[in-house]
């Protein structure tokens, strides 16, 4: 039934803003397999604007806040920044492309996601997710009580540039198939565990600091730094694929 719901709203959308959505999917805890049975919807979308309002000397707005509220939240970007952002290699625009559920594809999109190999930048990425993961660490690890659900906002990124920096190539969305494959076995049961109980409740609530766990995370993410830092520069992309694509699409 959301489903329904969801893709009317997108049609809405497309006709009180006039714009075309090339793609639209969940980019939140249900697409990363943590989600509870109340969770609510993320949607995140990609949209086109008239050709003329490309045009304009005024800058135009590159963004559409559709509807937050405690059951759905809708969110889009115009083209042209998520052109720059997969420039840039930015994980949540790869994200976008590699969830599990999707509300609309259209060929542009399918277009666009042939290109975003050429852009794929694993020193990028990894940077994201370890400024990510070690803001979490330090907002959310340091009481002797810790909210059990942090684990995974904490542990995904970092389990993602575990990913990046062994197969090199674009890390998985779930959660659960980055702790079978990337996770510790000494702590693979523990978070295997928690995500089982998240799944569900609605809330898990506090639990004592693993203070062993903890120490752990922390040598991780130092050594990830260590290891990001060290990577070899890379060399500067040409915009041109980006910039033929935008031009036949509009």
């Amino acid at each position: 039934m959301m489903d329904a719901i969801i893709r009317a709203k997108l049609s809405e959308i497309e006709q009180s803003e006039h714009v075309k959505i090339i793609l639209a999917v969940e980019a939140g805890s249900r697409a990363w397999g943590f989600s509870s049975p109340d969770s609510d919807y993320d949607v995140r979308f990609i949209y086109i604007k008239e050709k003329k309002e490309y045009l304009r000397l005024e800058e135009i707005r590159d963004s559409i806040d559709w509807q937050q509220d405690e059951h759905l939240d809708m969110e889009g970007w115009d083209l042209r920044k998520v052109l720059r952002m997969i420039y840039r290699s930015t994980p949540e625009i790869y994200e976008w492309f590699f969830s599990g559920i999707v509300y609309r594809e259209t060929p542009e999109a399918q277009e666009l996601r042939k290109l975003l190999p050429e852009y794929f930048s694993i020193t990028k990425c990894a940077q994201n997710y370890l400024h990510i993961a070690s803001m979490v660490f330090r907002t959310y690890f340091r009481d002797d009580e810790v909210w059990q659900v942090k684990y995974f906002y904490l542990l995904r990124p970092m389990l993602q540039i575990q990913w990046m920096l062994e197969e090199k190539n674009v890390p998985p969305v779930q959660m659960e198939e980055l702790v079978r494959e990337k996770m510790p076995d000494e702590w693979k049961g523990f978070i295997l565990e928690i995500l089982e109980k998240k799944k569900k409740s609605s809330e898990l609530g506090k639990a004592s600091r693993n203070k062993r766990l903890n120490q752990d995370i922390a040598e991780t993410l130092r050594e990830m730094e260590r290891q990001i830092l060290s990577m070899k520069k890379e060399e500067k992309k040409s915009w041109d694929l980006l910039d033929q694509y935008f031009y036949s699409v509009l």
